[in-house]
């Protein structure tokens, strides 16, 4: 298969939605609604975003925020180790781990991983016992489902009412949305709930029934979400320990909360924040959204926003040279030593149209382009509901 731009078959297309076109019908609309009187999205105030975190998390009122309440919980005590690290135990052993620990989360178990794969497919693994092996070794308790569905929901909806993180709801608002978003809509119809399992079954966590999901909340089976998760902090923090003892220990928990906080943010500021710059000529393609790029969170995490909203699917995003895209380097290394089997790279055929002054939103009979940026089935990289 040529790895410049992959043709998948029917068999492996992601499904089309068969459902309508509201947002809804996959996320729990916010406490303070998603839309203002005059068609707008709405911006909550604080008190509003702090009471949608608390349903969020208010497991003693649903049970099914239970997940989310542990990851909340989980985040905070990892500010701890962070504060820990810092004031008693920080050494250049301990800030050489915390660097490489922090830099790995970033590149591949963010951005390769639950970015490319997780949410958009980019490319693919010879067996889904790889992939398998990826989702054990996610040592930041971010939920694949959780990430990868709403995710797929902002692609459709970015900057829209519907949009469920960014910079419409302000900076605490769009932070607090890691909890929000995992909010899935449990009322949905079986028919949708099997659409939306489809969209996820490349990434190898087993499924929850219907009466599973509408009793847990959680796409991935709750019991194997428990197992694989506490699996996963026993190898992380047992090769921290091995490495350096305890300040080691601290600098890995440091750094999930480093990079947690990063991602966080990066909803909020990957769109422009408040004001949004104009882009910039010749480094900003993608004239459809707020989308920026950013050289701190490309070079720091392979994260050239602008051009993912250009190129959803694409594994590569260096679309010029100056955009260092190390998540890329990853994949096609594992590409060569067998580990991946191909993916998707928008930009050759992008320069070729760059370089002759012709870098426009392509037709769908451009086969070069079509799974890179999703015009295939016409919603931009995601299969849930079609732009009204």
């Amino acid at each position: 298969m040529a790895e410049a731009a992959r043709k998948w078959s029917q068999e492996e297309r992601e499904p089309s939605s068969p459902v309508g076109n509201k947002a809804g019908w996959v996320l729990q609309e916010p406490v303070f609604g998603w839309a203002t009187a005059d068609g707008r999205p709405k911006e909550p105030s604080a008190g509003e975003a702090l009471r949608e975190w608390w349903s969020s998390v208010d497991f003693l009122t649903d049970r099914r925020r239970l997940p989310t309440a542990l990851h909340a919980a989980f985040h905070l005590a990892t500010l701890g180790c962070l504060v820990a690290l810092v004031g008693w135990h920080l050494s250049w052993t301990s800030a050489l781990y915390f660097s490489v620990s922090a830099f790995f989360m970033a590149t591949v178990t963010h951005t390769m991983w639950l970015h490319r794969y997780c949410s958009h497919r980019a490319f693919e693994f010879r067996s889904p016992w790889l992939a398998r092996v990826f989702l054990l070794l996610n040592g930041m308790t971010i939920r694949e489902d959780t990430y990868a569905i709403p995710h797929r929901v902002h692609h459709q909806r970015s900057d829209r009412v519907g949009d469920p993180y960014g910079p419409h709801l302000g900076r605490l608002g769009s932070y607090l949305a890691i909890e929000s978003v995992t909010k899935f809509n449990t009322d949905m119809t079986p028919e949708q709930y099997e659409h939306l399992t489809k969209t996820v079954s490349h990434i190898g966590f087993p499924v929850s029934t219907y009466e599973q999901f509408r009793r847990t909340g959680t796409v991935e089976h709750a019991g194997h979400l428990a197992v694989r998760t506490a699996v996963s902090q026993v190898l992380w923090s047992g090769l921290a320990y091995a490495v350096g003892g305890v300040p080691c220990v601290l600098a890995w928990y440091g750094a999930v909360s480093f990079v947690t906080f990063l991602i966080r943010d990066f909803n909020y500021l990957g769109h422009g924040g408040r004001r949004p710059r104009a882009k910039i000529e010749g480094w900003e393609f993608d004239e459809r959204t707020l989308a920026l790029n950013q050289v701190f969170y490309g070079v720091f995490a392979s994260e050239w926003h602008n051009n993912h909203h250009k190129f959803p699917r694409s594994a590569n995003l260096r679309l010029i040279p100056a955009q260092m895209d190390t998540a890329f380097l990853i994949i096609r290394l594992l590409h060569a030593v067998g580990i991946v089997t191909s993916y998707v790279d928008a930009v050759p055929r992008f320069r070729e149209q760059l370089a002759a002054g012709k870098a426009v939103r392509p037709t769908a009979g451009d086969e070069a382009f079509a799974n890179a940026t999703g015009i295939e089935d016409g919603n931009d990289g995601t299969p849930l509901p079609e732009r009204p």
